[in-house]
């Protein structure tokens, strides 16, 4: 059977008595009217995938995503897997479920989140009308990558799939399970994580010099606090994703490309 991963960590009391929530993490409720609960349009910075490659022009490794804010309540506080679903989602139909159907169909438990298995099999879901006359199999498959250069080569694959770009006209996002301390908007908080990654640069083959960029969904209430976009280091990456391996381990799936 498998166990539930638990998406949020117990609060020190200062913060829990001044929350009274028990959010993802110890956000800062006024800075919500920054951010909306609706799906925005595709992000300047993450353009539309490029065309398909030539030997003198390589495929770039983006893709075009929409923004995705989680509800802004003390409810939705652990659906970053619904979140992460719905970006990964607009890459590829134009018309998203609302957030309760995604959460639904990737079995969402409100108290504690949802499961890397169940929520690459809603994903799959979601996508068989678009994928199946094309492709003639699902899209997505969930894996336990407990090293960074398999990470990498899910990356290289899907952002820059040319067999994608020509069945579908773009390449494909691909998500991964973190931990949320040494993440960019987290302010030191410590809790399971699902993000979606657009863009990756990785010319280098430097870790420390190399980047990608994933969208957050989360709300302050979550216990984000930062832009819809965020772009680190692969080996911050690799740090947030070795945290998660370490404190949940009972999660078979960390990534899902």
């Amino acid at each position: 059977m498998q166990i539930r991963r638990a998406a949020v960590r117990a609060v020190p009391a200062a913060v829990a008595a001044a929350l009274l929530l028990t959010g993802c993490a110890a956000g800062d409720p006024a800075a919500a009217a920054a951010r909306q609960t609706v799906t925005g349009p595709p992000v300047a910075d993450l353009p539309p995938s490029t065309p398909v490659p030539t030997p003198t022009a390589p495929i770039a490794l983006r893709v075009a995503v929409r923004a995705y804010h989680e509800p802004l309540d003390h409810a939705h506080r652990n659906y970053c897997g619904a979140g992460a679903t719905e970006v990964l989602l607009s890459a590829w139909m134009s018309a998203l479920p609302d957030v309760e159907t995604v959460a639904r169909g990737i079995v969402l438990d409100p108290n504690t989140g949802a499961t890397g298995a169940d929520t690459a099999a809603g994903i799959n879901d979601f996508l068989r009308p678009v994928v199946s006359a094309k492709l003639g199999h699902d899209r997505y498959r969930g894996e336990r990558l407990t090293s960074l250069d398999p990470v990498l080569t899910r990356l290289r694959a899907d952002l820059g799939s040319g067999d994608d770009m020509r069945r579908f006209g773009h390449t494909t996002p691909v998500m991964v399970q973190t931990m949320t301390k040494t993440m960019p908007g987290w302010r030191g908080w410590q809790a399971t994580h699902m993000i979606t990654i657009a863009a990756a640069s990785l010319a280098t083959g430097n870790p420390d010099v190399d980047t990608v960029t994933y969208a957050e969904t989360p709300s302050p209430i979550a216990g984000y606090n930062g832009p819809d976009f965020q772009t680190m280091t692969v080996s911050a990456l690799w740090v947030a994703m070795q945290a998660f391996i370490v404190d949940d381990p009972a999660d078979p799936i960390n990534v899902i490309s």
